[in-house]
């Protein structure tokens, strides 16, 4: 798996798990982190005035191994 894939599974994540249809799903940053892939990431509902930020870290085989809550972003 390289930085794009690790990126798309977590878009997947969000939307597979979320109650989200419409959203904004922005990469800020993807890193290895040993074995690991570490994505920031920005989620916004269309219908909100703010999104937020998440770090998902991915696997090598593109499982989510961890998702958290990073802050609220005024857009």
């Amino acid at each position: 798996m390289d930085a794009k894939g690790a990126a798309m599974a977590a878009k997947k994540y969000f939307q597979d798990t979320k109650s989200i249809i419409k959203f904004i799903f922005e990469t800020i940053s993807v890193k290895r982190d040993g074995d690991n892939w570490e994505v920031i990431c920005l989620v916004q509902d269309l219908f909100e005035d703010a999104g937020k930020e998440f770090k998902v870290i991915v696997d090598s085989e593109g499982a989510i191994l961890d998702v958290e809550r990073l802050s609220q972003i005024p857009c």
